[in-house]
């Protein structure tokens, strides 16, 4: 499970912001975990205005797990255009760190960069008997490298000052199978690069359906779900259409999802993209869910809610408040414009995100605010303003 997040210098984000999935004894109250004697939530909500810089925390986490695990295959994953700094400390590194548990072993990741320079790199594993980390790696730009494990001198050759360490060694394999496994265990609706709308349909339906035939057991629980929550559809079913446009995947068809509905004895097949926007976004959220309650591992969401009612919302979120429901210690860490959400919350799980005077996120977790309950009702005292991070609207 992952402790904590910490980003510094990313966007709007300028001085240190942290989110914090680690409790204190006294707060274990609802949706966490105990792994190694450590309380560790389940759940992390963001709120806070538009344009307080809560997307941001969320393509800051993203972006660097993805450099961490996958920047030495994938040149994409470090181009110079992601990693932009707070306009008011150019010429300063951005900074990141996480600690996180795997295998029952407490692990340490640290990483600076400037001008698509990695700056120092440092990759650490906690000693339970001291409590100290010891680093397994130490990388300082054109220094040296200090480490514990033997690297082969050509593959260190093919390490380059964009990339990291870190996702070389993990891609070649320095790390047995079972080891560093949670890195790879997030999923996302968040991507660090800038685009409007959805990518295109066609690719999006294609790698839907290819998912859904690879695994017949999330294509049943998913029409099983489908059916629980009422959205009229009583089956799916996988097939392959023509592609008018074969440039747009390359291929003379792509794969495609019927959702058929039941309607007096008589069945009407259905594109799936004919379907509500609301209804495609769950589908495409229930595959993340799947599998992170299958495997463990960490879901990240912007805007949970987005095109779902808020019923339906709750309903993915006490999945992760119910430990019989969410075996494998899975976390999420969400947004939200809907502060309901709040009311089932533990003011552990409750960060609010807002701008300062100099124009930087800030992120205060619920429980550092002086005198906050816990049998508060944080959505009604958020809507009064108590915890600031609301909108400031003007009157006209």
């Amino acid at each position: 499970m992952f402790l904590n997040f910490k980003i510094k210098n990313y966007r709007s984000i300028g001085q240190e912001i942290v989110v914090d999935f680690a409790i204190s004894d006294s707060q274990k109250i609802s949706a966490y975990s105990e792994v190694n004697g450590k309380a560790i939530n389940n759940i992390a909500c963001i709120v806070g205005p538009n344009a307080s810089g809560k997307s941001n925390i969320l393509k800051g986490i993203v972006l660097f797990l993805r450099y961490m695990c996958r920047s030495y295959s994938i040149p994409s994953f470090r181009d110079a255009s992601l990693f932009d700094t707070h306009f008011c400390c150019k010429g300063q590194p951005i900074e990141f760190s996480t600690e996180f548990i795997d295998d029952d072993t407490q692990y340490k990741y640290e990483i600076s960069i400037l001008n698509n320079v990695v700056l120092k790199e440092t990759f650490s594993v906690l000693n339970e008997d001291t409590k100290r980390y010891n680093i397994v790696f130490k990388r300082e730009a054109y220094k040296p490298i200090q480490t514990t494990i033997d690297i082969n001198e050509q593959d260190l050759e093919r390490l380059q000052n964009d990339m990291s360490l870190l996702s070389l060694m993990l891609e070649l394999n320095y790390f047995n199978k079972n080891e560093l496994k949670i890195l790879k265990s997030f999923l996302t609706n968040v991507s660090p690069e800038f685009y409007v709308g959805y990518p295109n349909p066609l690719v999006r339906l294609n790698a839907l359906t290819r998912r859904l035939e690879q695994d017949g057991l999330l294509l049943e629980e998913l029409i099983e779900e489908l059916k629980n929550i009422y959205t009229g559809i009583t089956g799916l079913s996988l097939d392959k259409l023509k592609n008018a446009n074969a440039n747009a995947l390359g291929e003379k068809e792509y794969s495609t999802i019927i959702a058929h509905h039941k309607i007096a004895n008589s069945n009407h097949p259905l594109l799936i993209l004919e379907e509500s926007s609301g209804t495609l976004h769950y589908i495409e959220l229930f595959i993340h869910l799947y599998e992170i309650f299958k495997n463990g591992g960490l879901l990240i969401s912007d805007e949970l809610e987005q095109s779902l009612h808020p019923d339906i919302t709750n309903r993915i979120i006490s999945r992760f408040l119910d430990k019989n429901k969410n075996p494998n210690n899975a976390q999420i860490l969400f947004t939200t414009h809907n502060p309901w959400f709040l009311q089932d919350l533990t003011k552990t799980q409750i960060f609010i995100a807002e701008k300062n005077t100099k124009g930087e996120t800030e992120l205060t977790r619920l429980d550092d605010i002086q005198g906050v309950r816990n049998d508060e009702n944080y959505f009604i005292k958020y809507l009064a303003g108590e915890y600031d991070g609301r909108p400031k609207i003007k009157d006209v």
